[in-house]
């Protein structure tokens, strides 16, 4: 089951195999539960690839290979010319292409980009979205708030990391079409961009988003973001917004079973890690990355909220050979408490409306088909009497 929570202004959607249904009364902003700060972030199937993209940087021409190991029902392609880049992606839902002008701003890991990317969404579902459009063509924030999250250490690499990461994300351009519904999709037609300016004035920071765009496109569901993200090194962040994007996905897993699993083939394509084909040292290129992620997730939850509501355990045969220890290896993602609470919550409450919205459906069909078996019968009866007219 595919489960998935869309936000439009005050309105919240949730979508189970295909059907989407209103959530009334659901908050969905900035929240803390049990001592633990959890942001909402919009995402979909683009704002993911996008993030895969900046993830690539420079080796963005290995992402067809890698997309091809973990998921055969998707279609991903990478063009070049000269330093262009374009990347294109097709599901049975969704096509979507990015296109880059200059490869070389995606040179290192793109760190600052990653997550002024997720910040950028995280203030636009508070400030600037509602009921899919924009309401303004800007975000602001405080540039302490880079330094306050741990996604900075001094105000001087802070405005560094925004300018440098803006200037990547405003250069990034953007089309497709995903169809949420049976009746429903979102579209960009041409090749747009996301953002069309920044600036930090006065110690404030502001983004500027595209006006001339469908935002439900790049923010069609969203899913929940312990805050600490921001702080973590890039390959563990790269995880944990991994983790949370699947989290929306595997609602029944968590309700059931209190986790859901993500296999380490998966993990490596996520973090870019090399290939193991002709690796002469894959403990060190592969596996100890992975670990090393896992641990420094770890690490930082239990610091800051000393529970175990967020739980990894990794699920491997140590000795076995690195193709085998990818293939049959995963990790075990433990949501309990105010992270499970999160989903679960929406999940019972929607359960309750899609019923009623069925059974809403159901009485609308009944109704319809009496219409329009009443018309036939009329019609019916009428060419009768006319025939009988006719005949005498």
């Amino acid at each position: 089951m595919d489960v998935a929570i869309g936000r439009f202004g005050s309105r919240s959607f949730f979508q189970m195999n295909g059907e989407s249904i209103e959530i009334k009364d659901y908050k969905i902003s900035s929240s803390k539960h049990g001592g633990t700060e959890l942001e909402n972030v919009p995402d979909s199937t683009a704002s993911n690839l996008i993030l895969e993209t900046l993830g690539a940087g420079a080796d963005i021409a290995d992402l067809p290979a890698r997309k091809r190991q973990v998921n055969h029902s998707t279609t991903l392609e990478v063009y070049e010319d000269g330093q262009r880049r374009q990347v294109q992606l097709k599901t049975q839902k969704a096509s979507v292409t990015i296109e880059l002008a200059d490869i070389d701003k995606l040179t290192g890991s793109n760190k600052p980009a990653k997550k002024l990317f997720v910040l950028a969404l995280i203030k636009a579902n508070e400030q600037a979205i509602h009921d899919g459009q924009l309401t303004k063509n800007y975000v602001s924030f405080p540039l302490q708030e880079l330094i306050d999250t741990g996604f900075y250490s001094t105000p001087q690499s802070a405005r560094k990391g925004f300018n440098t990461g803006m200037d990547t994300l405003t250069s990034l351009k953007i089309k497709g079409h995903i169809q949420q519904t049976k009746k429903k999709g979102s579209s960009i037609d041409a090749l747009e961009v996301l953002f069309t300016g920044a600036r930090i004035e006065r110690g404030q920071c502001t983004i500027y988003f595209n006006e001339r765009i469908s935002w439900s496109f790049i923010a069609q569901y969203f899913t929940i973001l312990p805050r600490y993200y921001f702080r973590l090194p890039n390959r563990a962040s790269d995880l944990l917004y991994y983790i949370f994007y699947l989290a929306r996905q595997h609602t029944r897993d968590i309700e059931e079973r209190g986790y859901f699993t993500i296999g380490f083939r998966a993990i490596q394509h996520r973090l870019q890690l090399p290939s193991e084909v002709g690796n002469n040292n894959p403990y060190k290129t592969i596996k100890k990355p992975i670990e090393e992620a896992i641990e420094e997730l770890e690490t930082e939850h239990s610091n800051l909220y000393r529970n175990t509501e967020f739980s990894l355990l990794p699920v491997c045969d140590d000795t076995a050979p690195i193709a085998e220890y990818l293939d049959n290896g995963y990790l075990k993602v433990g949501l309990t408490g105010a992270f499970a609470e999160t989903f679960i919550a929406i999940s019972k409450d929607t359960a309750k409306q899609i019923e009623t919205a069925q059974k809403r459906q159901a009485r609308i069909t009944e109704k319809a088909v009496a219409i329009n078996t009443a018309k036939k019968l009329e019609a019916e009866e009428k060419a009768q009497s006319e025939e009988r007219s006719g005949t005498e």
